[in-house]
């Protein structure tokens, strides 16, 4: 049975070849999808316990914490919108429009902000745009935290998401750019994994708050006040970071740009074969581009046939990665509960708070299998798990009574949901998209992707505080038919992006059939040293 390579290459059951009559030829043959990354990575063989790659993770760790941003606000929102303290200061009853209203704005904030991201980010530099996007957060979430009716809790949740959106569309294309090319799933689809440690860390604030105050109002303004701590990390640290090299290489910062690939990408060598690839492929693909629109200038994400598929790509991850029904889960755990007959709010509290910490690991662990499975095999698996867990979701939820006990049922796939669509989408859904654009246009088509992400969990979101009033849990029937929707497109339309490096992936979306071109395959012979020695017939996967 052939194995699959770090690369996400399936590695040839006979893979090493010597010749011991010969002494010392050593021959590795893989299935790879870049002869010339894989022969950059054989001859320098990075390792996760290299002083550099271990700064890299931690320099990358820090960035991750922006991902708990809009994590935290789900579980939050969740969770105190199921507080009497909350709804007797807000006037709210926990469901209906009104409810919805106040969850939107939200992502209202995050659309507004859709102008800034390009503007700061290819401007100012990933950093910058990373603690601009912090320091707003900080302020919507003193407004947010005051609050003592709906008019400032609104406007505190809109600046929120202002911020939030800055930094969460920047952030993303900040780790992907940074990250060692051989480990770029990895490390950069890790990424989005901290959404769970956002949602984790507001689950359990917000279930000691209620369960030791639930009188008081604190009961709910503690939980808003503790979201500002993690950007506030960032925001103290950021600056203090390197700079991405392709940012530095468009704007003529040469030399900058070499010496952090070379610190962080080749142990301190600068004629390393991962950096001297990196170098000519970056610097190739701005050349062809010398020419840049300006900030406010969207044409180029649909003036050619290849930009048009990509941002085709883009928008279906957002909104497959939002309407998937994990929604729901995120915004609405509780009322889910309560629909399965347990009214206790404190048990709702403590299962919505249990939910993310399996999910977070099941996450954590699809972004190691990243460049060994491919992006495509995870999305689709994902789905798939996520689709029988929704029809046993309903199942239960239907025929739940206080008598027959169902409704853990009910939980426990709830549980399964949260466990198979992290493992096969937490990782994906941002470092997909920033993937799928060029290095001209991340920085723009990371703020487009966030916009419609935004648009995606607004309608969404609205919808489904409407829809669990209305027809509880029939609702799950239409999640149910929308995965198998998103499931035919992936198969027949996603390109897989995996052991590239990112300028490679041009090939991809200029042949005819960018999906069958993305599953080729050639098989590589490399040398210790790192030469091609033989490539050989193209393999299909």
């Amino acid at each position: 049975m052939a194995e699959k390579n770090e690369l996400g290459a399936l590695e040839h059951p006979v893979s090493h070849v010597e010749d011991q009559k010969n002494g010392a030829t050593h021959v590795t043959e893989t299935n790879a999808a870049s002869v010339a990354l894989a022969a950059a990575v054989e001859a320098q063989k990075p390792s996760f316990r290299s002083k550099s790659l271990l700064q890299l993770c931690g320099i990358l760790s820090v960035s991750y914490l922006v991902s708990t941003l809009n994590g935290f606000d789900s579980s939050l929102m969740g969770a105190i919108n199921a507080m009497k303290s909350y709804q007797t200061t807000m006037g709210l009853s926990g469901e209906g429009p009104s409810t919805g209203i106040v969850f939107i704005v939200y992502q209202l904030g995050q659309i507004a902000a859709f102008p800034f991201c390009g503007f700061l980010a290819d401007g100012y530099g990933r950093r910058f745009a990373i603690f601009v996007g912090c320091i707003v957060v900080l302020v919507g979430t003193a407004i947010q935290t005051t609050a003592n009716g709906q008019g400032q809790f609104i406007g505190g949740r809109f600046i929120l998401g202002l911020g939030a959106s800055i930094a969460s569309a920047v952030a993303p294309a900040y780790a992907v750019e940074l990250a060692h090319p051989a480990f770029r799933g990895t490390m950069a689809g890790m990424y989005n994994n901290f959404w769970w440690l956002g949602n984790i860390l507001a689950g359990w604030t917000t279930y000691g708050t209620n369960l030791h105050m639930p009188d008081s109002s604190w009961s709910w303004r503690l939980p808003t006040l503790v979201q500002c701590i993690l950007p506030g990390i960032v925001a103290a640290m950021v600056m203090f970071f390197p700079e991405t090299p392709r940012w530095l290489l468009s704007k003529d910062r040469r030399e900058e740009a070499i010496a952090i690939m070379a610190k962080y990408h080749g142990d301190g060598d600068a004629n390393s074969p991962v950096v001297q690839l990196q170098l000519r492929e970056i610097s190739e693909d701005f050349a062809r581009h010398r020419d840049e629109n300006p900030w406010w200038d969207m044409r180029e994400l649909v003036n050619t046939r290849d930009a048009r598929y990509r941002l085709f790509l883009v928008i279906c991850m957002s909104f497959f990665g939002q309407w998937s029904g994990n929604n729901v889960v995120s915004y609405f755990m509780p009322a889910m509960i309560k629909n399965a007959g347990i009214d206790d709010v404190n048990k709702q509290l403590i299962i919505n708070a249990i939910n993310p910490i399996f999910s977070m690991l099941a996450a954590m662990y699809g972004a190691t299998l990243l460049d060994r499975l491919g992006r495509r095999t995870m999305l689709l698996w994902g789905l798939v798990g996520a689709l029988i867990s929704y029809v046993f979701l309903t199942a239960f939820t239907a025929t739940a009574k206080p008598t027959n006990n169902l409704a853990y049922g009910t939980i426990v796939s709830i549980y399964l949901f949260g466990i198979f669509f992290a493992w096969g989408w937490t990782p994906l859904q941002t470092l997909y998209a920033v993937e799928c654009f060029e290095n001209r246009t991340r920085a723009k088509g990371s703020g487009i992707n966030f916009l419609f992400i935004n648009v995606a969990i607004m309608v969404n979101t609205f919808g489904i505080s409407v829809g669990i009033a209305k027809i509880q849990w029939k609702l799950y029937l239409v999640y149910i038919a929308w995965i198998v929707v998103e499931m035919v497109v992936i198969y027949f339309f996603f390109v897989e992006t995996a052991g590239k490096t990112l300028e490679e992936l041009r090939v991809i979306f200029d042949a005819e059939n960018p999906r069958k071109e993305s599953v080729r395959r050639v098989r590589v012979e490399v040398d210790e040293g790192g030469n091609v020695v033989g490539v050989g017939d193209e393999v299909r996967v």
